[in-house]
């Protein structure tokens, strides 16, 4: 809810940390003149105040802590010179970028940006944040395949106090001979599962759930032992001896936070695959809190890349690269007789558009492009034909590859992950499909409506002229509008429907009977209301393709 909410003030605070760099450049320019600083604290203390609101803590903690610096550059605490104003504008420039992530992904990735507030605090001479800082998984979920168990409490201690001496005899164990614990972490493994089962599903058999996994990592070699491990193993012993003096009343009290968080930290940080440690990183979902290098780096880029203000001027040109690759494939398309070479400077720009999409990191609309371009050379080459078949598949790649663009120019750098994984970018899901829907639905109603007069003048003379043998073409054209928007059943039908218009008005050049023209008319009337059904009429396209459908059952 808190990253749907930030999409209604997201554009406010996009504009107050714009004035914000403003300001900053304007200080950088004119030192002597503080007053910039000042109006940059004031927007970043309300910016501040509205990403609390939304409960984005990280996002409201790097606006605290340039503030705070901006604020200790006010002050004469912290020197005024080029360092400075950098780590203060690549904040100003990463947060937006963050803010875009958390309203577009609806993830939130808090350690990516470590590097950035610990920079910050470096300048204030502050305490550096580690990665745990960030580490806050939900303590509350329930583990599974866990059972009730309700031991009396004189059972229950007794219990407790065999499996205390266990654990510290596997304890001392590996503090004895910590290069070579195998025996002790074998022994404390055994306890942990006989403590889950002695306990269930009370709250503190999380504890004993987590630690199983912890030193199954340990035996597997998915981790190493260390200082903070052997910390929070002793914790444990503390919490069996509770158990021992207060019973069940200790077993179902809430486990430390503390440890329960640290422990969850090693398991996060385990490099081992056992079903011990899966069960645990899938149950509290920690690659969401610690994401692997490779995540890592990768959120690190986008946050770190051109915002989306100006991807979308990079997508305006792009836009601008299409409209003349439309432009002369239409003109190409219309011409009754169109020679090929026309299309040989298409061929330069293609390859153009590939190179930018290349730089975008859009390395599957890129390769998509170079095979656009490489059909056009061997067409305007005399290699291939111009077929209609060949130019509608040149122009569905290209509108997929369209599509992507439109949605890198709304989405900007946090699209690119999506993008680059989808070789079948749906154009559905652009911003501007509604719009171009309509224009194909006018330019293929427009072609169906020049079908009516030409057959109606054939039924009336029974001689076929030349605008009827246009009719053919005219009605392919708005099948292959159909088939690009994947609208195959209706595609299909009026397919069936020019065929039998080709074959009995123009090839036999024969007029059929009333029942059947009817049935014709009706055809040709069902597909143009399928079409209004794309521009948002709210009929119902299936009825109209089952009356279709029934009706050219009438023609054969």
């Amino acid at each position: 809810m808190k990253y749907s909410a930030l999409t209604w003030v997201k554009t406010t605070i996009d504009e107050s940390l714009k004035q914000t760099r403003q300001a900053l450049e304007q200080f950088v320019e004119y030192p002597s003149d503080t007053a910039p600083l000042q109006q940059c604290v004031l927007l970043l203390h309300e910016i501040n105040g509205a990403l609390k609101v939304l409960e984005l803590q990280t996002a409201a903690l790097l606006v605290q802590d340039v503030e705070l610096t901006i604020k200790s550059l006010l002050q004469g605490k912290i020197e005024n010179n080029e360092s400075t104003y950098d780590v203060l504008m690549r904040a100003l420039i990463q947060l937006p970028n963050y803010l875009d992530h958390l309203a577009i992904v609806q993830h939130d990735m808090p350690v990516a940006l470590l590097p950035l507030l610990n920079d910050l605090r470096a300048l204030r001479s502050q305490k550096t944040l580690s990665q745990n800082s960030f580490f806050t998984p939900d303590l509350s979920v329930a583990i599974p395949h866990q059972k009730p168990v309700n031991l009396p409490d004189d059972k229950l201690k007794k219990f407790m106090q065999q499996m205390r001496v266990a654990y510290q005899k596997g304890f001392a164990a590996i503090i004895k001979n910590p290069k070579q614990p195998v025996d002790g972490l074998k022994f404390i493994y055994s306890v942990m599962q006989r403590l889950q089962q002695a306990t269930g599903n009370a709250p503190l058999g999380k504890v004993w759930w987590v630690t199983e996994g912890i030193v199954e990592a340990l035996l597997q070699k998915g981790l190493e032992i260390n200082k903070p491990i052997l910390n929070l193993l002793k914790q444990l012993d503390g919490l069996i001896n509770q158990t021992i003096q207060h019973g069940k009343t200790a077993l179902h009290a809430t486990p430390p936070k503390a440890l329960l968080t640290n422990l969850l930290y090693f398991v996060a940080l385990s490099r081992s695959k056992g079903k011990q440690i899966t069960a645990i990183k899938t149950t509290f979902q920690l690659n969401d809190y610690l994401p692997n290098q490779n995540t890592l780096a990768a959120a690190k880029l986008r946050f770190t890349g051109p915002d989306i203000e100006l991807m979308r001027i990079v997508v305006t040109l792009l836009k601008d690269d299409f409209a003349r690759v439309e432009e002369t494939l239409d003109i190409f398309n219309r011409a009754d007789n169109p020679a090929v070479t026309e299309l040989s400077p298409l061929v330069t720009r293609l390859r153009d558009i590939a190179n930018t999409l290349g730089l975008l990191s859009l390395k599957v609309q890129r390769q998509s492009m170079l095979k656009q371009a490489s059909l056009i050379l061997d067409i305007s080459e005399g290699h291939k034909q111009p077929k209609f078949s060949l130019l509608l598949e040149i122009a569905n790649a290209l509108l997929k590859i369209y599509g992507a663009v439109d949605i890198l120019g709304v989405q900007g750098v946090h699209a690119k992950q999506r993008l680059e994984q989808s070789r079948e970018t749906e154009f559905s899901e652009t911003p501007e499909f509604d719009l171009v829907l309509n224009v194909v639905v006018d330019e293929a109603k427009t072609e169906l409506a020049q079908v009516i007069q030409p057959l109606v003048t054939f039924i009336e003379s029974a001689t076929p002229d030349d605008e009827l043998l246009e009719v053919p073409n005219r009605l392919k054209q708005v099948g292959g509008f159909l088939a690009v928007l994947s609208h195959n059943r209706a595609a299909k039908l009026l397919a069936q429907c020019n065929k039998y218009i080709k074959e009995v008005f123009i090839k036999k050049a024969t007029v059929p009977a009333k029942e059947k023209l009817k049935a014709l008319a009706d055809v040709l009337i069902g597909i143009e209301l399928y079409l209004d059904t794309l521009a948002g009429n709210p009929m119902d396209a299936d009825d109209i393709l089952d009356i279709t459908e029934r009706q050219l059952s009438v023609l054969y």
